[in-house]
């Protein structure tokens, strides 16, 4: 696992900036006309996959079938239709992240590549585009960000807790309990949460629940506080974002 030392749970900042031309071997066309109605299973996906492309772990497992494995999103992305400055982020941003050499060990990259993962104004572009596309639509935007938490805590936190990375499984973990429970208690929300099968609702509150613990509280008055995640809480917490992948897996997020 060292292999992908320092990196090993780095997400990158929205930054913007002017990007290059694409370049002429880009494998993935012009977007075709997709449907106009929201398929909320299409988001979800796509969350899912933004989610585990945003690891340096998920690009160093896929390496070898990586245009196959990008070419999906960019699917997603067409039947999503997101808009056309998101499209082109991501044209732009994948031939350079195609040609970092994910063959070899991390610490032999150059700066200049390390850099290109790290802080690529690209990927910055590309993700801060699927992001706004996905708040255009409640619907869009709660099931983008289901599928985008739910890989990430289904499947990079049991890689961080076998390797005692516990800072990134609490960064990991609050941030998605953070929107979780925005998404189950916020008004604009209500309906699509109301929606959702009792066992999907009972797993994102769960996960929700541990909000407390992982942040410290703004209240100088409140018992408690912040208490830190148990072994045995994160264990529940992955196993119940097990479950809302294999609900979405079986189309059987809702009601």
């Amino acid at each position: 696992m060292k292999k992908y030392l320092p990196l090993f749970y780095a997400f990158n900042a929205l930054l913007l900036a002017t990007s290059p031309s694409f370049a002429a071997t880009n494998p993935f066309g012009p977007a075709a006309p997709a449907p106009a109605s929201i398929n909320i299973y299409d988001w979800y996906n796509l969350g899912e996959m933004t989610g585990a492309a945003s690891q340096v772990i998920f690009n160093y497992n896929i390496y070898e079938q990586m245009d196959d494995t990008y070419k999906q999103i960019y699917d997603l992305m067409v039947k999503t239709q997101v808009g056309d400055t998101t499209i082109n982020a991501f044209k732009q941003w994948y031939p350079v992240l195609r040609a970092l050499p994910w063959d070899k060990n991390y610490q032999t990259w150059t700066k200049e590549q390390q850099t290109a993962w790290e802080k690529s104004p690209l990927e910055a572009a590309w993700f801060k585009g699927l992001h706004d596309d996905a708040g255009k639509s409640p619907e869009a935007e709660f099931f983008y960000w289901l599928g985008y938490h739910s890989i990430l805590v289904a499947w990079a936190v049991p890689i961080y807790q076998s390797n005692n990375w516990n800072d990134a499984v609490t960064s990991l973990i609050g941030s998605t309990a953070q929107d979780f429970l925005f998404f189950a208690s916020d008004s604009s929300f209500t309906g699509i949460f109301a929606a959702l099968t009792p066992d999907v609702q009972n797993a994102m509150t769960l996960i929700g629940s541990a909000k407390k613990k992982v942040t410290p509280s703004t209240n100088p008055f409140e018992k408690g506080g912040q208490t830190g995640l148990t072994p045995d809480d994160v264990t529940k917490i992955i196993d119940a974002a097990k479950a809302i992948r294999a609900a979405a897996q079986a189309n059987q997020l809702t009601k």
